[in-house]
C-alpha cells in the first residue's frame, strides 16, 4: 500500500513537471511579448561624426580633424597617431589624410599606409592600417575619447 501511494505520487509529480514544462515550452508561441530588437546603426554618418579624438585599451588617444572646409566626397579628415601609435607604426610626425569613402568608412588618399576607419557607432569605430611588407598589419577597436 505505502509503496503504491508512493508511486501515484511520483506519478503525479512528474505529470505536473511535464505540464508544466510543456506550458513554458509553449508559451511563447502563445502571445507572449516579442523582445525587442536592438536599434540598428545608421548607414551613413556625417563626415562631423567622424571627427574628434579615439582611444583605445587607454592608450593615449588619436585625433581625426577636417583639413578643409568642403563636405561629402571633397571633404578631406586629418589622422595624427598618438605617439604610443606614432612609435609602434613608425609613422612618427605625420598626418595621415582621409577621405569618405562611404557613409561609414574612411581611406587614406594614398597607400603607405593604407589606412581605413571604420565606425560601427557614433561611439564606437575600428582603424586599420596595412604598410607595404608582409605582416604590417594593425586592427585597433576605438571608443570616443571626449
Amino acid at each position: 500500500m505505502m509503496k503504491s501511494l508512493r508511486s501515484a505520487a511520483l506519478s503525479s509529480a512528474a505529470l505536473a513537471l511535464c505540464t508544466l514544462t510543456g506550458a513554458l515550452a509553449v508559451a511563447p508561441a502563445m502571445g507572449a511579448p516579442a523582445t525587442a530588437q536592438p536599434p540598428e546603426a545608421p548607414s551613413s554618418y556625417a563626415i562631423s561624426d567622424f571627427a574628434g579624438p579615439w582611444s583605445s585599451l587607454g592608450i593615449e588617444p588619436l585625433t581625426i580633424t577636417a583639413q578643409n572646409k568642403e563636405t561629402g566626397a571633397a571633404a578631406r579628415l586629418g589622422l595624427k597617431l598618438s605617439p604610443p601609435l606614432e612609435k609602434v607604426t613608425g609613422l612618427a610626425g605625420r598626418t595621415i589624410v582621409l577621405k569618405q569613402e562611404n557613409g561609414t568608412t574612411l581611406t587614406s588618399l594614398d597607400d603607405n599606409p593604407q589606412t581605413t576607419f571604420t565606425l560601427v557607432s557614433q561611439n564606437s569605430a575600428v582603424l586599420k592600417m596595412k604598410g607595404k611588407k608582409p605582416g604590417q598589419v594593425l586592427n585597433l577597436p576605438l571608443s570616443r575619447a571626449d
